[in-house]
């Protein structure tokens, strides 16, 4: 029985996951948009709520799908995202999510605080992994090498506000659901 509420769990965050890249805000930075999405709502939400595995295989799918040519991430989808230097946020919502399982189910969180210093540990593995990959992406794939500092200020600085915003709400609404999922 709990592996077929898990399955059907793992569906319901793959399809917010794909609907959530459609709620975006696009940000005009140097070189290349950036888009907030409610991507890293849900992957945060999808670790709190699934077992690793779970979260891990939801998580996972959704990057194949886009991989394999299905337009769920933000812009698009196919094997050439790999090239482009954004991809690495989209390996971060992966990254992100399972820290955030592996880190509940390690510490097994009670207050709210708990739950967003967890949250904040997945929003750090995020931005980490996101922009390494796009320091590189600019670099390896488009022949450009940028600045540290500039890829920190399109990566990093016009976001990560927003982004903490959400990773609380994020907490927050993990939280309150911890009662349907336990």
């Amino acid at each position: 029985m709990k592996q077929i509420q898990y399955i059907s769990r793992s569906a319901l965050f793959l399809t917010l996951m794909i609907l959530s890249a459609y709620m975006q805000i696009s940000l005009p930075t140097p070189f290349w948009t950036m888009h907030i999405t409610m991507q890293l709502f849900i992957s945060i939400l999808c670790g709190f709520c699934l077992p690793l595995s779970y979260t891990f295989l939801t998580m996972s799918t959704y990057i194949l799908l886009g991989l394999i040519g299905f337009p769920v991430f933000a812009s698009g989808g196919g094997f050439y995202y790999l090239m482009k230097p954004t991809f690495g946020f989209v390996l971060g919502f992966l990254i992100c999510a399972c820290v955030c399982s592996y880190q509940k189910k390690k510490n097994n969180p009670h207050k709210e605080s708990d739950y967003f210093r967890i949250g904040l540990l997945g929003l750090f593995f995020f931005y980490f992994i996101g922009n390494l990959y796009y320091y590189f992406g600019f670099r390896i794939f488009l022949q450009t090498p940028i600045p540290l500092w500039l890829s920190l200020v399109n990566g990093f600085v016009v976001s990560v506000l927003p982004d903490a915003l959400i990773c609380w709400l994020a907490c927050h609404v993990a939280k309150k659901l911890q009662i349907f999922f336990q």
